[in-house]
């Protein structure tokens, strides 16, 4: 039940001033490495990173765009995390990261400065018999290379799974377990974890695997059946508005949710490109999925919707 439930959830225009003031990172010129993204999502690096009959998702970018890490199923329940760099103006074929290929890792993520990656491992927990699950591990930079994975301290890993971290310049991490949660997490310390979205309330934020941007100044979550949900799971956005409350999902429409799911949304550093993941079922009933990206130059104009949602 819980490998379905996983699988289940893996489901260059220039922003005015007027959405900057808003909070929302100032697109840049586009990425030399790929055609600049039409209106359309479209497979991000087919044949090199999004490959046929491979499963990728939850895409990792770090702060100068040319170093990528994201997550491959390798088998049922199975996944491991790959890494590739860009070179010449093109991404390269990816090879499995240095810490990952033994146990399943999946769902990595960047901090804000590039120098810690997150990810989320079934691997053992040292004297924690009882922590069989997945738990979010980091590994730090150490010169050209990362240091060994070490797991997150409580009160972050704890009872049942803990998935995707996405962290703010602040330091804040956000996670999903069984909700979504925030924590301070400065200097390898964890403050208390604080659950931002009731699961049963119709008028909450009930979402996860979430993408917070560096200023915390919005989120992109993944949720089923969801207001104007297009099938399986749809990506929502929420804005804080200037008490700092989030304001309520609002879906990010027909031009990224589809009847095939979606999931594992992440805006690039620059705020120029749209990621996710896009789950999909073959005619013979296996499954597939691949990296999209689009041009991310819409999401200023939903902050009004979703504010005015909250009055």
């Amino acid at each position: 039940m819980k490998q379905l439930l996983i699988f289940g959830c893996l489901l260059a225009i220039v922003v005015s001033s007027h959405a900057r003031e808003q909070g929302v990172p100032k697109l840049n010129d586009p990425d030399p490495g790929q055609k600049p993204p039409e209106a359309a999502a479209e497979i991000f690096a087919p044949d090199v990173i999004s490959l046929p009959g491979r499963v990728e998702f939850c895409l990792a970018l770090n702060p100068d765009e040319n170093e990528a890490f994201f997550a491959v199923r390798k088998g049922p329940g199975q996944w491991e995390i790959h890494k590739t760099a860009r070179k010449d103006g093109a991404w390269q074929p990816s090879v499995i990261a240095p810490f990952s290929g033994v146990h399943s890792d999946l769902e990595p993520t960047f901090s804000p400065d590039g120098r810690r990656l997150f990810f989320s491992s079934n691997r053992p927990l040292e004297g924690r018999a009882d922590a069989d699950g997945f738990n979010l591990w980091l590994v730090e930079r150490q010169g050209n290379g990362w240091s060994p994975p070490r797991p997150l301290p409580g009160p972050i890993n704890g009872p049942g799974d803990q998935w995707r971290a996405s962290q703010g310049r602040s330091g804040r991490l956000y996670y999903s377990s069984m909700g979504l949660w925030s924590c301070p997490f400065v200097d390898g310390n964890a403050g208390q974890p604080v659950k931002l979205f009731d699961p049963q309330s119709p008028q909450g934020l009930i979402g996860g695997h979430a993408f917070v941007s560096p200023d915390e100044e919005y989120l992109l979550t993944a949720w089923m059946d969801g207001p104007g949900h297009c099938g399986g799971w749809d990506i929502y956005i929420s804005f804080r508005d200037g008490q700092g409350n989030w304001s309520p999902s609002v879906n990010l429409g027909d031009a990224v949710n589809t009847p095939a799911g979606e999931d594992f949304p992440l805006v690039s550093p620059s705020g120029r490109d749209l990621y996710f993941f896009r789950h999909q079922k073959t005619e013979d009933g296996e499954e597939s999925g691949d990296i999209f990206r689009m041009d991310a130059g819409f999401l200023p104009a939903l902050k009004e919707k979703a504010l005015a949602t909250s009055k």
